[in-house]
């Protein structure tokens, strides 16, 4: 079973709370945002302090461990706006005898001050962060980390192993199929702390996430995302989850994948399983330019697809080719011109502040790009500035071409400081050139503002036909 799931470990006497013992207490928690690095990829304006998220990577460890044989806690520092100091005495007020941590790599400052400052028998760390940096967590005091896109296996056989006094210790490398593992139980949480109260671009009833799917396999020369093989839920499993989000209050959901519209059928799948069940529903996605097939549009909108998000990133193709994009600019025209006519709406990423567009043939793109948007009638432009963000090709270009004259973000992780800004790689003029540029994108494309949800007419959003759990049919607006 060892070999199976590929850990190396070490065991040693262990005790919980002092005395050999079973494990009683788990906490597992998100990181409070306290000393994190500054990260000038999106701005304030898509970020308002309203909007809470779910943290469904906690949700499902928690939904995936054995019924009423732990007590488990959640603490979503992150959402709640805790100060480090605050997280860690609510860690302790606790007192569990599992500290379980979902870590990224812009919150290593605090990830370090809690292992240090916390006084659980066994703290385990996974998430993204740890993928690259899982020597700097242990180093700091975590006793195992959980490497790879899904650790819910992993995770559960260690705390059975804890409770047995042969805590696993050093790195896990997780293999759990997604298929494999319940959904995420959103019980652990105040579901209604995290339905939306402020709206940004467009408006949607007690939205919440979930995911179809983990990992991309693009390369994309900006994007950290390390799961590169994609595993896809069963289209019953993902209409299970709906069903579940709809009757604790959900009106519309959101698949939070990179590219759930890319893989052959698996759409088709969904909509045919709601079909089975007369299931309907506002629901919305997250995907790729290049899609395999248009003609289940229609069968989509049928069953309440509203909206699909996707990374458009730029209109000019020596750009798309520079971030090594699969699609081209005819791939863009034919995705737009099916989701208009399937009257989907596109919530569409741009990305500003590209070394090309300091080409003089380049230089008026900005200007024109509201232009382009409109043309292609993307509803809901979002965008974000270019970042070298830690292990994507885009920081090591910058590195090999002596813009930043080390290895910074390596350099960084093993002793971070609160509040690090890493240099903005083309000079502050440039910064401060591109950043009025996205503020210019914004009001030229900014409505009034969005009255709250207790402010609306209760006929905008309010479901109507709903029957038990099966149908709530949500307007199209």
């Amino acid at each position: 079973m060892e070999n199976e799931i590929n850990m190396e470990r070490e065991y040693g006497e262990f005790k919980v709370n002092g005395s050999k013992g079973r494990v009683n207490k788990i906490v597992l928690m998100t990181l409070p945002e306290e000393g994190q690095f500054v990260n000038w990829t999106t701005p304030n304006h898509f970020k308002p302090k309203a909007v809470k998220y779910m943290p469904l990577g906690i949700l499902s460890l928690a939904s995936n461990l054995p019924k009423d044989t732990y007590d488990i806690k959640l603490l979503d520092a992150s959402s709640h706006g805790w100060s480090i100091e605050e997280t860690i005495q609510r860690i302790e007020s606790e007192k569990p005898d599992v500290l379980g941590i979902t870590s990224v790599d812009r919150k290593v400052w605090a990830l370090n001050r809690i292992l240090r400052e916390t006084s659980a028998s066994y703290k385990a760390v996974g998430g993204p962060h740890v993928t690259h940096y899982g020597d700097s967590a242990l180093k700091n005091g975590a006793d195992a980390v959980f490497i790879g896109p899904l650790a819910e296996n992993e995770f559960r056989k260690a705390v059975d192993e804890v409770s047995n006094g042969k805590p696993p210790k050093g790195k896990i490398y997780c293999t759990t199929n997604i298929n494999d593992i319940n959904f995420p139980q959103r019980k652990f949480l105040d579901v209604n702390f995290y339905f939306p109260k402020e709206f940004v671009l467009f408006r949607a009833e007690n939205r919440l996430p979930m995911f179809s799917s983990v990992g991309c396999p693009q390369q994309c020369t900006f994007c950290n995302v390390q799961t590169k093989k994609p595993q896809l839920k069963n289209a019953s499993a993902v209409v299970d989850e709906m069903e579940y989000l709809y009757t604790i209050g959900c009106r519309s959901v959101h698949i939070l994948d990179d590219n759930f519209n890319v893989i052959p059928n698996h759409l088709d799948r969904v909509s045919t399983e709601m079909n089975k069940r007369g299931f309907n529903s506002e629901w919305s996605g997250r995907g790729q330019v290049r899609m395999k097939d248009y003609t289940t549009l229609e069968k989509l909108t049928n069953y309440g697809f509203k909206r699909i998000h996707v990374g458009f990133e730029h209109f000019d193709s020596d750009v798309l080719k520079w971030f090594r994009k699969p699609e081209t600019i005819q791939d863009i025209d034919r995705f737009c011109e099916a989701m208009n006519r399937s009257n989907i709406d596109m919530l569409g990423y741009f990305i500003i502040g590209t070394p090309l567009e300091m080409q003089r043939d380049k230089m008026d793109y900005v200007e024109k790009l509201p232009e382009k948007i409109r043309e292609h009638n993307i509803k809901h432009p979002f965008f974000n500035v270019l970042y070298p963000e830690p292990d994507t090709e885009y920081y090591r270009q910058l590195v090999s071409q002596g813009v930043y004259d080390r290895d910074v973000w390596t350099e960084y992780m093993a002793n971070p400081v609160p509040d690090f800004e890493i240099k903005y790689p083309y000079g502050e003029a440039r910064r401060n050139e591109v950043m009025a540029q996205v503020q210019w994108l914004i009001e030229e494309f900014k409505t009034k503002p969005t009255e709250s949800v207790e402010a609306m007419d209760a006929n905008t959003l309010t479901p109507r036909g709903v029957e038990e759990k099966k149908v709530g049919h949500i307007r199209q607006e």
